[in-house]
């Protein structure tokens, strides 16, 4: 049993502390019969009540048999602060009825995945309402029913039949990390998952859920170790560790959580020529996973050879985890150079290359070229490295703009795209409508030579609502509708010292943007049919 920070006051702890949290490292099965396989990951110290019920999280665990929710106490007695983490129980009937574990896992996989996105974006994210997200780790609902419900900042998260027991999918470190990525991306960006949202949006949500479930797991050594033996088949002192093997021990992997439910197992060999007109969201999704996923094991393989055959298997495993916490790391910092409306793969893309140019200028081990290879095969066009940032276009800008005003004021945002016509050209912005969301964050991060570089964020968003002609006149779309909403919108970073450094756009009253989005009355009817659950409960595990 380890207590956190014994004999210490709250005063005592500081900012930015964190504790080591025992968690499944992915479900309540191991292997053969053994006891399952654990992990450390490391939190932020909070004060916790019963429930546990934090700032951010609050865990309900209903009663086996019945609705009522027992609460459980994760801390010392009488002191919210010490958190005392235990191991799980070994064997499996007493760790499904271990409620306190169940708690604990549940409470240390979401503050592990959360702080992953703060501590690369150097930023808070907010929940979607505000409030506290509600994970409710042992609901009346069926594995498929299990999911993120937006609106009501709630994760539920049923059960599964396996071996004659009544599972709880909460004990499955992945499937926690994927419902609560949705919630982090719903809270981050509300537009990718709302009534206007597109297959492509709803398709995107999925695919970065799934890769931060994979990679946040597949960051463990150990676990990379046991895949590593498993794809080899009993490995053997000498055996060489090639290509095949590594992708073999990654896409397993993979496999064995798709198996279990909430992911989209990733295109492996041929990849559909016709992928990104696929009707179903997961499975475009599946493509963009595989890709990165590919990208992940060049990577790996590579990091290998450097190093040599030297190598014992716990080296080659550690190699795995740290690519894998690279790529991870990559691709959520790239979410804050993407549009908050209509994002695309290219978007995606060109997020995590421009994020990682500004973070890493230099590329030795060829990251960027990697991930920019596996996109080009999926029929994602390359981003150029001239003008990534899309700033050249705007030469000579008007900066009548409160620097203390413009990191915190929506307002000064707005002042600063009126102020500068040039830009607001190139945002095509209806001027007789208001915008009708302007968000501002900063974020501080760590580069790799020590210094903070510090940003201010700031997106806006416009929807304009046409009536039937105006909608042909202006935008040449034929509809048989009363009125159309159409929407653009856009993303600006600002260094420290209030300078533009970073813009990506999607003009309002572009014709040819807004004619491929909205395509014909069929094609809208379709796009709008797959998003109308999100009114209620948004990504479940699938069928």
């Amino acid at each position: 049993m380890a207590v956190a920070f014994p004999k210490k006051s709250p005063g005592d702890i500081k900012a930015g502390q964190t504790v080591s949290v025992t968690v499944l490292a992915e479900g309540p099965i191991g292997a053969a019969g053994s006891p399952p396989l654990t992990a450390q990951v490391r939190i932020p110290v909070e004060r916790l009540r019963r429930g546990p019920t934090g700032n951010r999280y609050a865990v309900h665990i209903r009663k086996w048999r019945g609705t009522t929710v027992s609460p459980v106490t994760l801390t010392s007695k009488g002191d919210p602060w010490q958190l005392l983490s235990q191991p799980p129980p070994s064997d499996l009937r007493d760790l499904l009825d271990d409620t306190r574990f169940l708690a604990q896992h549940v409470y240390g996989v979401a503050m592990h995945t959360l702080d992953i996105f703060e501590t690369t974006l150097g930023r808070r994210m907010p929940w979607n309402p505000e409030g506290r997200l509600i994970l409710k780790a042992r609901d009346l609902v069926t594995a498929t029913d299990t999911g993120y419900e937006r609106g009501s900042n709630t994760i539920r998260f049923g059960s599964v039949d396996r071996m004659g027991y009544k599972v709880p999918t909460a004990l499955y470190r992945d499937i926690v990390a994927h419902e609560v990525t949705h919630a982090i991306l719903d809270g981050f960006r509300p537009a990718w998952a709302d009534q206007l949202a597109t297959l492509e949006q709803l398709a995107m949500h999925e695919a970065l859920a799934d890769l931060v479930a994979i990679l946040s797991v597949f960051s463990s050594r150990d676990i990379v170790y046991r895949q590593l033996e498993a794809a080899a088949g009993g490995f053997e002192a000498g055996q060489a560790v090639d290509d095949g093997l590594l992708l073999r021990s990654l896409f397993d992997f993979a496999r064995d959580l798709f198996a279990r439910g909430p992911l989209r197992e990733p295109f492996v060999g041929a990849i559909p020529e016709n992928w990104q007109q696929f009707p179903e969201p997961h499975a475009r999704g599946a493509v963009v996973v595989g890709a990165v996923l590919r990208a992940v094991q060049k990577l790996w393989s590579e990091r290998n050879n450097r190093f040599g055959e030297a190598q014992s298997l716990h080296q080659k495993a550690e190699s795995g985890s740290i690519v894998a916490t690279r790529v991870l790391r990559m691709v959520i910092r790239g979410l804050s150079y993407m549009p908050p409306v209509d994002v695309g793969w290219r978007d995606l893309l060109r997020g995590i290359i421009a994020a990682d140019l500004d973070m890493v200028p230099e590329d030795p081990h060829g990251y960027r070229e990697a991930l920019q290879a596996e996109f080009s095969a999926i029929g994602i066009r390359r981003v150029s490295l001239n003008n990534i940032s899309g700033v050249e276009n705007y030469q000579g800008l008007r900066y009548p703009v409160r620097l203390s005003a413009l990191g915190s004021d929506p307002q000064e945002v707005q002042r600063f795209v009126w102020e500068n016509p040039r830009l607001l050209d190139a945002a095509r912005l209806e001027r007789r409508t208001p915008l009708s969301s302007t968000r501002v964050r900063t974020s501080e991060r760590v580069s790799p030579d020590g210094f903070i570089v510090s940003e201010i964020g700031a997106s806006f968003i416009q929807t304009v609502r046409m009536s039937r002609r105006e909608a042909f006149v202006r935008l040449g779309l034929k509809t048989r509708r009363e009125y159309v909403d159409i929407r653009g919108g856009g993303l600006l970073r600002f260094d420290a010292g209030g300078r533009l450094v970073y813009a990506a756009l999607k003009p309002v009253m572009d014709r040819e943007r807004q004619g491929l989005l909205f395509g014909s009355d069929e094609e809208h009817d379709i796009e709008e049919a797959a998003s109308s659950g999100v009114k209620a409960k948004f990504h479940s595990t699938g069928e």
